[in-house]
């Protein structure tokens, strides 16, 4: 026969089993965003989000009830202090894996304020907080780091911030996250609208998504955003934003999340400066100059616009590296990078299109020009010079040139003849007395 204690045992641990089993199913079905308005008690008063609609008649989440029961008692565990805190008049957030590892949580609480900055009610009196369901992007983190790829310096996670907004925009709820993103403080921020702080060329980039969204089309839309933060800064973020609906379906709140791109932006910029210039000289590769001067010539053909296209090949540059050492030969590189950039005007384009060679586009200059403008960095470039050590070096170099106008049919031709016109200079050229 089985004791008092284990009749209560054998009771109790069914419906408890059967409580967390509704419960992680609750959260199996968990939208992008619930919110919940909780009392002093930690009672339910306002709950919305599709995981209540769904749950029908079911008592889930009803008003008066207690918010630990929407939980799993593992998550509850860790989230409960965040809604204490809220109720202290503090707001906090904190990311909470099930048990299970099967769901991660973001969870942010706070004091429920009105939508005045300055009329924050009693203390105590009430909180609200938003839960989002995460699990897709913490593990695509972590799946990127197993990645090896170019952005292997970018940090794991991105500062991502969570808030909530009136119908008028207004912050009712930050987190902690999204002031450090902004560098605002959650008083400055509560109460103010979100566009107060965007950039006023992006205020109005997503007003389409916007209307989608109120009218129920779309359950929730992403675009990319600049804003100011609190040190006047310009910063980038994709934003995130969801609308959640009470139970007649009449629109509650928006939930905005802020994912800060601004270091990415830096990264994608330098990938792209590396992808587009030579590392050695800082000018651009033949690929960006190629493309350059077919553009070029498109522009001659339609509008009979003329351009000068000179090809510099340094002279002996291998005979250099075998004698001095390919540091030296490097700083030759470097030299004649220099004379071109500092003797042409800002808008001649100047690349480095081979080991020993580089390449001019002169535009809106005639044949005339370009003659003179060859023949000037004939007489600088040997002004240069190159401390080897044991000696001084001055680097010469031959140019080919020729004019791009309608009869140019294409990059690669001008550039064929700009070669063949420097073999033809070397022909012309007498050799130095022995």
């Amino acid at each position: 026969m089985p004791t008092s204690a284990q009749d209560r045992t054998q009771h109790v641990d069914p419906l408890l089993a059967r409580a967390e089993q509704a419960a992680a199913a609750a959260l199996r079905e968990l939208p992008e965003a619930l919110i919940i308005v909780f009392d002093d008690e930690l009672r339910f008063v306002v709950t919305a989000g599709q995981v209540l609609a769904r749950a029908g008649g079911s008592g889930f989440g009803g008003e008066g009830q207690a918010v630990a029961g929407a939980f799993p008692r593992d998550v509850w565990a860790s989230i409960e202090p965040l809604f204490a805190s809220a109720l202290d008049g503090e707001t906090r957030s904190r990311e909470v894996w099930t048990a299970d590892q099967r769901h991660c949580l973001m969870v942010d609480a706070g004091p429920l304020r009105s939508g005045a900055p300055d009329e924050e009610g009693p203390a105590g009196a009430a909180g609200i907080a938003v839960v989002l369901d995460i699990t897709a992007r913490r593990r695509a983190d972590l799946l990127s780091t197993r990645t090896v790829s170019a952005l292997a310096e970018v940090p794991e996670r991105a500062p991502v911030g969570t808030g909530l907004l009136d119908g008028d925009g207004r912050w009712l709820l930050v987190s902690r996250p999204l002031c450090d993103i902004t560098g605002y403080t959650a008083e400055e921020l509560l109460g103010t609208r979100f566009d107060g702080i965007v950039h006023p060329e992006d205020a109005d980039n997503d007003a389409g998504e916007r209307a989608r969204l109120l009218a129920g089309e779309i359950p929730a839309f992403q675009t990319e955003k600049r804003y100011f933060d609190a040190a006047g800064e310009t910063v980038s973020a994709i934003l995130s934003m969801s609308l959640v609906r009470d139970r007649d379906g009449a629109p509650l709140h928006y939930v905005a999340q802020l994912q800060d791109i601004s270091e990415r932006k830096r990264l994608e910029q330098s990938m792209r400066e590396l992808g587009d210039h030579d590392p050695l000289t800082g000018l651009r590769n033949r690929r960006l100059f190629e493309h350059d001067l077919m553009l070029q010539v498109a522009r001659s053909q339609r509008y009979g616009e003329t351009a000068g296209l000179l090809v510099v090949d340094i002279d002996a540059l291998g005979q250099i590296n075998d004698d001095h050492g390919r540091g030296v030969g490097d700083e030759i590189l470097g030299v004649l990078a220099r004379a071109l950039t500092r003797r042409l005007r800002q808008t001649d384009l100047v690349a480095r299109i081979g080991a020993d060679e580089f390449a001019v586009l002169l535009p809106h200059i005639d044949r005339e020009g370009i003659t003179v403008v060859a023949d000037g960095l004939l007489r600088v470039i040997p002004a240069y010079s190159v401390d080897t050590g044991a000696s001084v070096l001055h680097p010469s170099a031959s140019i080919g040139s020729v004019l791009i106008d309608r009869r140019t049919a294409s990059a690669e031709q001008a550039l064929t003849e700009a070669y063949r016109a420097i073999q033809i200079a070397r022909y012309a050229t007498p050799s130095p007395p022995s």
